[in-house]
């Protein structure tokens, strides 16, 4: 009888254990999505290769803000909205003196590179191309 108890304390105990270990819950933070962030690039009009700056500020809460330029303090300012469907994002903005403009740019798989069109008001094409790419 003593040894069924000696054994059987330290099973009881190696269960418990066991028991406790399986059932722990790992909390884990949403990821932030990798599009999210700053995108510098080029633009062009029509046909041209895009040389002209441009650049894109993605916030989690489905708002972009466009620049042309690099530099934020000194170029034109847009704000507007985005989507994002599989690797397709499109975006409409209007710049501060009212005139707006949308895009569509597809992702590449490593979330780094976009390459698109653009145009006026809703119309996504016949502005030009342009190309940015994640900081």
């Amino acid at each position: 009888m003593k040894m069924k108890k000696i054994i059987l304390l330290p099973m009881l105990t190696l269960s418990i254990l066991l028991i406790s270990l399986s059932c722990k819950k790992t909390s884990t933070a949403p990821n932030t999505p990798s599009y999210i962030g700053f995108w510098v690039g080029k633009y062009g009009s029509s046909t041209s290769y895009p040389t002209s700056g441009y650049s894109f500020l993605f916030t989690s809460g489905g708002v972009v803000h466009v620049y042309d330029g690099a530099d934020t303090a000194t170029a034109a300012k847009g704000v507007g909205t985005y989507t994002v469907t599989g690797l397709t994002v499109n975006t409409t903005y209007i710049y501060t003196g009212g005139a707006t403009y949308s895009t569509t740019a597809t992702l590449n798989t490593e979330n780094s590179f976009q390459e698109g069109t653009w145009g006026s008001g809703t119309n996504t094409t016949n502005g030009g191309r342009f190309f940015i790419v994640k900081q």
